[in-house]
């Protein structure tokens, strides 16, 4: 008897460990689907602050590749103090977050594949981009310009609908087939590569655990580029002395981030719940947040 039950424990935990599931939510035009997302940011020595963003999902078009999706932002919330720098920074972020809308493409398994208005929402960031700036005290020790550039040159196509699929987006898993102990690796928004792995449950819920997978060096030569775009005049400085930096700890990149992703049975999901702690040259900051389907 013993045997017989042991015998099927380790099947059925076989099965479950090889089971997948593919993510592909069904869609139709004129479908609606309303998110709203709470995140809250601690930064270590500074007040939390809290942003809740609803955003309309509404499907335009059906094509023989897939799908046309307009993203609209329909109310932003925040409790960030506007007496001080970042607070004003965010406060402004989430105003000109409102009433922004994104045209999107998709495959049939509801992946985002290209911007279709990219040229717009390029030119609306750049705009929300100078306000920033605006802000940033010109004691700041960086160039405004250089800055501007920066950013807006990785502002691509490609860089945005690689953030769609990223851990706290509705679309995040679309298109994959998943199971338990799969692996994959993405660039988080920091220019980090993270390694995720999966586990796949029996209620509808798909846990993923990220951590940074890079190498000391990959980590150094990622550090002097950044530096050589950011502060071109301290770059050689830094280079020269880029191994000191690294022994004293000011170069460490730590991030884990755990999320839990629970799906409807038409696909969609149902709500994400996320945590991510980083250690960034010593400035620890720990996020969390929900994201729940709201009709």
């Amino acid at each position: 008897m013993k045997k017989i039950l042991l015998t099927g424990i380790l099947l059925l935990t076989a099965l479950v460990a090889g089971a997948q599931t593919k993510i592909a939510p069904k869609m139709q035009k004129g479908m609606k689907k309303v998110y709203v997302a709470e995140t809250t940011t601690n930064i270590a020595g500074q007040k939390s602050i809290t942003m809740t963003v609803e955003t309309q999902y509404a499907v335009t078009d059906v094509t023989a590749d897939g799908y046309v999706m307009e993203v609209t932002v329909t109310d932003v919330q925040n409790d960030a103090d506007k007496n001080d720098m970042v607070g004003r920074i965010v406060s402004l972020s989430m105003e000109m977050l409102k009433n922004v809308k994104t045209s999107l493409a998709t495959d049939k398994d509801g992946k985002v594949t290209r911007i279709l208005n990219f040229e717009d929402v390029k030119s609306g960031a750049k705009k929300f981009l100078n306000k920033v700036l605006e802000e940033v005290p010109a004691t700041s020790g960086f160039s405004k310009d250089m800055l501007e550039d920066q950013i807006m040159g990785q502002l691509t196509e490609q860089a945005i609908t690689q953030q769609m699929q990223m851990n706290s987006s509705p679309f995040a898993l679309n298109g994959k087939t998943v199971s338990s102990g799969m692996k994959d690796e993405f660039f988080n928004h920091q220019g980090l590569k993270m390694k995720r792995t999966y586990s796949v449950g029996q209620n509808g819920t798909i846990q993923t655990t990220s951590t940074v997978d890079m190498t000391p060096q990959e980590l150094k030569q990622m550090f002097i580029e950044q530096v050589e775009k950011l502060m071109p005049a301290q770059a050689d400085m830094i280079k020269q002395n880029i191994d000191a930096f690294i022994s004293s700890g000011m170069m460490k990149f730590n991030m884990d981030i755990k999320d839990v992703y629970t799906m409807q049975a038409d696909g969609w999901m149902k709500s994400i719940t996320s945590e991510a702690i980083s250690d960034t040259m010593g400035q620890k900051t720990t996020v969390k947040s929900t994201v729940r389907l709201k009709q």
